[in-house]
């Protein structure tokens, strides 16, 4: 058997040990992630995911196909917010690790014999390349996480999860008295620090009411979700700019992109800040008075879901009353027309 061929067998069997590490680890948190107040909150399988909504019911949606499968953890909102450790989140990754390097470990142990035996068959060189793609990705998975914990906490990516604890400990977003990234002092943020800033970011403007500060970085983020496939971990990301492109600086053609590539996602989202995105949407590109109307009391109502904190409850509060007043002005206005 040729080298080119092993090699092409061994490249085989990286996306079989990739989907295995990845349903090891949805595994692992629906297992795990409860005792650390958190909670598997939604999956995805090549685009076809499923939603946890408050009355605990899993909910389908389809988003663009994908050749990824995902899952995302959140905060268990059914616990109080005092109960929550900044911890917590340390400790589910070093379980995930653990199960992940055990596993891995595992399949290369029942392996042992073929990773050393000459002449194997095709069958066997895909199986040792399964075991050694499934033990690097384990590890990747351990030292970025290992990276996280002990380098980016100290870098803009520790700061943003120092705003978000104060956040979940009752601080408002106008509080976090925010800047700029170029005048934080940070050296050579990454563009994923400088994204996950943003969402922080835009929540203080929006409550500030400082819409012109929100241009640069909501093009520079634009610019990057736009060169990739939605991921679940953009999603907010994807709400922001749906709601500047609809609101701010509004751009249908820019608005429409990114609702295509988010699919489902935000139609089938309950919460607040979705129907807020999708009203502003609707109140300016579509010009629909009535449904705009109706996202906005829908809004209303699922800001006591007990799934925000305090400060987005405030927040989507304040951008839901803005916007039911502009269009109550803008029935007024037709009404006087006709």
């Amino acid at each position: 058997m040729s080298v080119k061929t092993i090699v092409s067998i061994f490249l085989m069997a990286s996306l079989p040990a990739m989907y295995t590490k990845d349903i090891i680890l949805l595994i692992a948190d629906f297992l795990f992630a409860p005792l650390f107040r958190f909670r598997v909150k939604m999956v995805s399988f090549f685009g076809l995911s499923f939603i946890l909504e408050e009355e605990d019911k899993w909910k389908f949606s389809y988003t663009k196909k994908s050749p990824l499968i995902q899952h995302s953890v959140l905060r268990d909102t059914r616990k109080p917010i005092d109960s929550f450790n900044d911890k917590d989140s340390v400790y589910l990754n070093i379980i995930e690790g653990i199960v992940l390097i055990s596993v891995s470990s595992a399949i290369c142990f029942a392996f042992r014999e073929l990773i050393f035996k000459s002449g194997k068959t095709i069958p066997e060189y895909f199986a040792v390349g399964f075991a050694c793609f499934m033990l690097l990705f384990s590890l990747k998975y351990v030292l970025i996480t290992v990276y996280v914990h002990l380098i980016v906490m100290k870098r803009l990516g520790g700061y943003v999860e120092q705003l978000i604890g104060r956040l979940k400990h009752g601080e408002t977003f106008s509080a976090l008295d925010l800047k700029p990234v170029s005048e934080l002092g940070f050296k050579n943020p990454t563009f994923v620090e400088q994204e996950q800033y943003y969402m922080v970011y835009m929540g203080y403007l929006a409550e500030t009411g400082n819409t012109e500060a929100m241009r640069q970085p909501s093009h520079m983020v634009m610019e990057r979700m736009r060169e990739r496939d939605f991921i679940l971990q953009d999603g907010l990301k994807y709400y922001w700019l749906i709601y500047y492109f609809s609101d701010v600086e509004p751009n249908k053609a820019n608005a429409d992109l990114l609702l295509q590539k988010i699919g489902n996602v935000i139609y089938d989202d309950n919460l607040p800040n979705a129907k807020r995105v999708l009203a502003y949407y609707v109140f300016n590109h579509e010009h629909d008075l009535e449904r705009a109307e109706e996202l906005v009391t829908e809004g209303f109502a699922a800001l006591e879901s007990g799934t925000f904190t305090n400060a987005e409850r405030i927040l989507e509060r304040s951008l839901l009353t803005q916007l039911n007043t502009r269009i109550i002005k803008a029935k007024f206005n037709t009404n006087t027309r006709l």
